[in-house]
């Protein structure tokens, strides 16, 4: 797995988004030597190469941050900048391991998006997007390779400059990188 991030100057939507793009088409000529593919988006938006059904990526934008992944297996990112925690979210999509796990943190707000960031990248990497019911789906510490339990999801986690969190998903354990790529866009 490659993971390449950029930093941004803008936190737009629009301009995240069009960057989180360019790093992908950065990241694809990089790695396989080609202009980016054609891209289309399953039943529930995951992206995907049609041409290139053996390479995989994911997008990941988030407040001045855009992520990409790549991997000849599928994977699931999720980046999130450290703010204050949702408590709605905290009930709906946490179990009650979590939700104490969170309560009893000495930094409520990581904790909440470090499990945050796992569960989306869970999500993101079936391809069924937030329809699952991510209170079912439990971490139960808060170790960055620390799993859920769903076979054959592998998980791994970075902090970028102690304001991002950045979580992996993938199908195998020993492909997580230990650096990522930083590229200016």
């Amino acid at each position: 797995m490659k993971l390449y991030a950029t930093y941004l100057s803008s936190a737009e939507k629009t301009a995240e988004h069009a960057t989180a793009h360019a790093l992908l088409a950065l990241a694809v000529q990089e790695q396989y030597q080609m202009p980016l593919p054609e891209i289309q988006t399953g039943a529930h938006g995951k992206p995907f190469f049609p041409a290139y059904p053996e390479l995989h990526f994911n997008l990941s934008h988030c407040q001045g941050l855009a992520v990409c992944g790549l991997d000849s297996h599928p994977l699931g990112i999720d980046a999130e900048p450290i703010r204050a925690l949702r408590p709605g979210v905290l009930r709906r999509a946490f179990s009650p391991e979590e939700r104490t796990l969170v309560e009893a943190a000495a930094y409520p707000d990581e904790t909440f998006f470090r499990l945050w960031t796992k569960k989306e990248s869970l999500v993101k990497a079936l391809g069924i997007g937030i329809s699952y019911p991510l209170h079912t789906v439990c971490f139960p510490d808060l170790r960055p390779e620390s799993g859920c339990g769903i076979a054959p999801w592998h998980f791994f986690q970075y902090v970028l400059q102690d304001h991002w969190i950045l979580s992996c998903c993938g199908q195998e354990p020993d492909r997580f990188p230990d650096t990522i790529l930083f590229r200016t866009i």
